[in-house]
C-alpha cells in the first residue's frame, strides 16, 4: 500500500515537472512574437515569466539567487532609479511652472518607469535559473526562436523586393522595411537581438552534420543581409561588428567555406544589393552625403566655416544628442529623472540655431544610450549602471574563454555593441528596446553559472 502511494506521489511530481517545463518552453518561446505584437504583449509575457519564476522559487524553496552579488547590483540600480525620480521633482520643478499639467504627467511617467524596472531584474535571474536547471528546455526554446526569426527574415527579403510584407503591411518610409511590425521601423533591431543568438545555437546543433552545417552558415549570412535590407544603418554597423568578431573568434569547423570566402560573399552581397535596389542605394548615398563624403553639400550650405555643426548639424539625431548633452550639463549629478527628457527638451534654452533639426530636438529619448542615461540619471546613475553591467560582462567573458560557446559570445557582443558611443540607439528603459537588451544581457549573466 505504501509502495502504491509512493508511486502515485512520484507520478504526480513527474507530471508537475513535465507540465512546468512545457510552460517554461511556451512563455520563453513566445518572447520574439510578443515583441512583434507590441508593448502590451511584451509586458504581459515578461510579467508571466517573472511570476512563474517567483512561484517556482517559492514552491521549491530556491532563493539562493537573492544572495547573488549581481542581484544586489541591480536591486541597487532599481532603488536608485526610484529615489532619483523622487529627487527630480525638485530639480525640474521650475521648468514646469509655466506648463500646466505637465509636471504631474511627467512625474507619473518617471515613477512608473522606475518602479517597473524591477521586471527586468527578476527576468535576468529567471533566465539564469531556468537556463541552468533545464538546458533541454532552452534547446527547445531556441528551436522555436529559429523558426520565428527565419519567418521574419523571409518576410524582410519579400518586402524588399515586393514593397509590402507577407501580411500586406507597407512601410511608412520608402527607405526602410517594416515587416510584421505594421508601422514601427524596428525590424533591424529585432533581428540584431535574436539573429546572432539563434546563429550560435544552429552552429552548435549542426556542427557534426555536413548538410545541416550549410543551413547554419546560410542563416548566419542572411542575418546580416536582412539587417542591411532593413535600412537601419546603426543596427547594421553593430551587426557588421558582431558578424566579423564571431567570424574571427569561432572555429573553422563550424563553416563549410574558408572564412575569407565568407567575408567576400558578404561584401559582394551588400554591394550587389546596394546597386540593384534603388531605395537601398539612395539610403546609403544619402548617408554618405550627410557625413560629408562626396561633392554634394546641399545640406551644409547654410554655414561658411567647417565647424562640427556645419558637418553634422543637418543630421536629425544630432539635435537629440545636443539637447541631451546640454540637459546633462544643467543637471550633472542626478540628471532630470527617468523618462523626463521628452519634457525638458521643450525648454527654449535648448534651441540651437546651428542645428538644422533643432525644432525637432524633442523625442521620447535622446536616441543614444550614454546620453540618455547621463541626461536622465546624471553622472551618479551613469556610473552605477555602467559599472554593474560591465562588471558582469567582463566576468562573463572570462567564462566564455573557457567554454567557447557561440551563443554566449553573441550575447556578449550584443551588449558591447549596444554601448558603442555615438551610434544612435533605442531607449535603455523603454519596453521594446529594454526587453531586447535584457534578453541578451540575461544570457551574459546566465552563462556565469555554465562551466560546460
Amino acid at each position: 500500500m505504501t509502495l502504491i502511494n509512493t508511486n502515485k506521489v512520484n507520478l504526480k511530481s513527474f507530471k508537475k515537472e513535465f507540465h512546468g517545463e512545457k510552460f517554461i518552453i511556451f512563455i520563453f518561446s513566445f518572447l520574439p512574437i510578443s515583441l512583434i505584437l507590441g508593448n502590451a504583449a511584451i509586458n504581459i509575457n515578461i510579467l508571466i515569466i517573472d511570476l512563474f519564476f517567483l512561484f517556482t522559487c517559492y514552491h521549491q524553496k530556491q532563493w539562493s539567487w537573492i544572495k547573488n552579488k549581481y542581484f544586489y547590483f541591480f536591486i541597487f540600480i532599481w532603488i536608485y532609479l526610484m529615489l532619483n525620480s523622487a529627487i527630480s521633482i525638485n530639480t525640474t520643478r521650475n521648468f514646469f511652472d509655466h506648463i500646466e499639467g505637465h509636471e504631474i504627467h511627467s512625474q507619473i511617467d518617471s515613477i512608473k518607469r522606475s518602479v517597473t524596472f524591477i521586471k527586468f531584474v527578476i527576468f535576468l535571474f529567471a533566465v539564469q535559473y531556468f537556463f541552468v536547471n533545464s538546458q533541454k528546455a532552452f534547446n527547445q526554446i531556441f528551436l522555436y526562436w529559429s523558426i520565428t526569426i527565419l519567418v521574419v527574415l523571409i518576410d524582410i527579403i519579400f518586402e524588399s523586393f515586393i514593397g509590402y510584407n507577407l501580411l500586406g503591411f507597407k512601410s511608412p518610409s520608402s527607405w526602410r522595411i517594416v515587416s510584421f511590425f505594421k508601422d514601427e521601423l524596428v525590424v533591424g533591431n529585432f533581428m540584431l537581438c535574436f539573429g546572432f543568438l539563434v546563429s550560435g545555437f544552429l552552429f552548435k546543433s549542426f556542427k557534426n552534420s555536413s548538410k545541416k552545417k550549410i543551413l547554419s552558415n546560410i542563416f548566419f549570412l542572411f542575418v546580416i543581409i536582412g539587417i542591411y535590407l532593413s535600412g537601419e544603418r546603426s543596427n547594421f554597423v553593430k551587426a557588421a561588428i558582431i558578424f566579423f568578431i564571431i567570424l574571427l573568434f569561432i572555429n573553422n569547423a563550424y563553416f563549410v567555406l574558408k572564412k575569407k570566402y565568407i567575408l567576400l560573399l558578404i561584401i559582394i552581397g551588400t554591394v550587389l544589393l546596394t546597386l540593384s535596389s534603388e531605395k537601398v542605394y539612395r539610403k546609403q548615398i544619402e548617408f554618405l552625403k550627410q557625413i560629408g563624403i562626396g561633392t554634394d553639400r546641399e545640406y551644409v550650405g547654410k554655414f561658411k566655416d567647417e565647424s562640427f555643426y556645419e558637418k553634422y548639424g543637418h543630421i536629425r539625431h544630432v539635435a537629440h544628442f545636443d539637447t541631451a548633452w546640454n540637459i546633462f550639463k544643467d543637471y550633472p549629478i542626478f540628471g532630470v529623472g527617468n523618462s523626463k527628457f521628452r519634457f525638458i527638451c521643450h525648454d527654449d534654452k535648448y534651441w540651437n540655431d546651428k542645428i538644422h533639426f533643432t525644432g525637432e530636438r524633442c523625442s521620447n529619448h535622446p536616441h543614444q544610450v550614454h546620453l540618455e542615461i547621463l541626461s536622465e540619471q546624471g553622472i551618479v546613475g551613469y556610473l552605477i549602471i555602467i559599472f554593474a553591467i560591465f562588471h558582469v560582462l567582463f566576468n562573463s567573458f572570462s567564462v566564455y574563454k573557457k567554454t567557447r560557446d557561440i551563443t554566449h559570445l553573441s550575447s556578449i557582443l550584443f551588449v558591447v555593441a549596444f554601448f558603442i558611443p555615438l551610434l544612435p540607439s533605442g531607449s535603455f528603459f523603454s519596453t521594446f528596446n529594454g526587453t531586447i537588451f535584457w534578453i541578451n544581457f540575461s544570457f551574459v549573466n546566465a552563462y556565469l553559472n555554465k562551466t560546460k
